[in-house]
């Protein structure tokens, strides 16, 4: 979709100088070009419901393959990311005597790595062989997560940490990007979601690991019960990055018949999506980066993301709170195994509820992202505030129990957010890397491609100091002024999303404005917008 402050193109698939282009064919299943069949109330419950029978099997083939290594990597990513919390509080922190702020450090360490490898590896993105690359990402962290294993000093662990991020950096935008390279708007919300709520799986499973890992393994091999799950959370992250290299499909640009795709579904690809039919080779152009950063798209997304990449810190106290019902020299309330089980109630409440916000959006006349978007930001007010009011040991422990819980609600709209972005910018690949890895930058998955890219820092700058300061680990779980801080990022949110849906509702009547009095654009450029322009009023309502 052109935005009003880009310079408009009229022809998708130009060619500059540095940039060669493959321009597809109309598919041509019998004859005709490819044409979006109507939808019914069967794409309601699963967009290949009602496409034609080889569209479907396409369909169903790219989920099987796509959105599982893409979901399965993410896991682990989050696994591996989130495993430090499980270990600090399962006997790492007497260990390695961390008993002052090294927790944070140690997340800032990873937040400041993940930063510096997020922009550059997003835009590579476009350029290399997507598979190969996502899988070389998830086997580099694996090896740092095998070395976290045998640390013997906080030293260690930063310098393992730092590596970590720095691999992990590109993963999360880069598999979004690929997926909304695939998928058109109303088929990628659900999709995203699935791959998001994964990011809840890895510390969900992270919890379960812990406490089993502790149970049978701890003091096997003269290895303590936190030294062993590093090894099983490489055991499990190696297959994983197996099963991408050899499932994960290329770049509809770059794609070729092969084991599981035939050639009529590579060419069923690319006319499904004719903005990802151009090759992208050479380098970047400064003045696209410059155009890019004339967008609101830029500067919004990142911006909620930043502040979405908060929401979860409420939450992420609840293991410390569990474990501060422990007083020294009287018998434990809770074992290791109950400190590491008890919060992932958060996890599966946010599956389920981010699973409900994704089909509404999707089952609303327009499949509006916004009211999604503003219902977890309002959540974000409502209970970080509630735990700041309220006594840490009330004499009713199960009353604030369920207020952590409930926390869960305000991270229910990441995979809105991120299908959101692809939607908005569609048109454009490279921008939309650019701004995916900005997003994921201010957006930690634990808290929980380009246009993808810049929202993906931007949220991991503010994830690297902000917490240091709101949620210090020393002072765990009696935190007050960081969870009234968090209210006032929920309060942050809800006029961004507000802003953001003023300027997008502005966007689709300047492009309706355009079209009318252009009437040489492509049929699937009508296609996609046409979906906008029916649902212009209902977005708006």
């Amino acid at each position: 979709m052109s935005q009003p402050h880009e310079k408009a193109v009229k022809n998708a698939f130009a060619v500059d100088e540095n940039v060669t282009a493959i321009v597809t064919p109309p598919y041509d299943g019998e004859g005709a070009a490819y044409k979006g069949s109507k939808r019914t109330w069967k794409s309601y419950i699963w967009s290949s419901l009602d496409v034609p029978k080889d569209e479907a099997r396409f369909l169903t083939k790219l989920d099987l393959t796509l959105i599982s290594a893409s979901a399965l990597g993410v896991m682990c990513r989050y696994l591996d990311q989130v495993n430090i919390t499980n270990a600090f509080n399962s006997g790492m922190k007497e260990d390695l005597s961390l008993y002052g702020n090294e927790l944070n450090y140690a997340n800032a360490i990873w937040s400041a790595a993940y930063v510096f490898g997020q922009i550059p590896s997003n835009l590579l993105l476009t350029r290399v062989n997507a598979p190969l690359y996502i899988a070389f990402l998830e086997f580099a962290w694996t090896v740092f997560t095998f070395a976290t294993a045998g640390v013997k000093n906080v030293n260690m662990l930063y310098v393992f940490r730092f590596f970590v991020g720095l691999f992990e950096a590109g993963h999360f935008p880069a598999v979004m990007y690929v997926c909304s390279s695939y998928y058109k708007p109303h088929e990628l919300a659900r999709r995203n979601t699935l791959i998001q709520i994964f990011t809840q799986v890895g510390p969900l499973f992270s919890g379960f690991l812990m406490a089993a890992v502790f149970a049978g393994l701890d003091g096997v091999h003269g290895l303590e019960g936190w030294r062993w799950m590093y090894i099983v959370c490489g055991c499990i992250s190696l297959p994983c990055a197996v099963w991408t290299a050899f499932a994960m499909p290329q770049l509809p640009s770059r794609a070729k018949a092969n084991w599981i795709f035939t050639q009529k579904e590579v060419e069923l690809a690319r006319a499904r999506m004719p903005t990802e039919a151009k090759l992208y080779t050479g380098l970047f152009k400064w003045k696209d980066i410059k155009r890019w950063h004339t967008t609101w798209h830029v500067w919004l997304f990142p911006f909620f993301f930043a502040l979405n990449s908060q929401f979860g810190q409420s939450g992420g106290s609840m293991i410390f709170w569990v474990k501060s019902y422990n007083v020294k020299g009287k018998p434990p309330r809770f074992s290791v195994p109950q400190i590491n089980i008890i919060p992932l109630g958060i996890n599966f409440i946010t599956i389920f509820a981010t699973l409900i916000n994704s089909w509404i959006s999707d089952s609303l006349p327009g499949s509006p992202r916004w009211p999604g978007m503003m219902f977890a930001s309002v959540m974000a007010i409502i209970f970080p505030i509630a735990l700041a009011a309220t006594p840490v040991h009330p004499e009713h422990i199960e009353s604030r129990w369920a207020i952590y819980y409930l926390t869960a609600l305000a991270g229910t709209s990441a995979g809105l957010s991120w299908t959101f972005v692809n939607e908005t910018n569609r048109h454009d690949p490279e921008k939309r890397a650019y701004v995916s890895a900005m997003n994921q930058c201010l957006f930690p998955e634990s808290q929980d491609a380009d246009n993808c890219i810049q929202m993906n820092a931007f949220a991991y700058i503010f994830t690297a100091w902000v917490p240091i300061f709101t949620f210090p680990t020393q002072k765990q779980p009696y935190i007050v002024a960081g969870n009234y801080i968090t209210g006032g990022f929920g309060v942050a949110a809800v006029a961004t999303v507000l802003v953001i849906r003023y300027y997008y509702l502005r966007d689709l009547k300047g492009t309706h404005a355009q079209r009318s009095t252009s009437p040489e654009d492509s049929e699937a450029t009508h296609d996609a917008e046409s979906h906008d322009a029916g649902s212009l009023k209902q977005r708006a309502g």
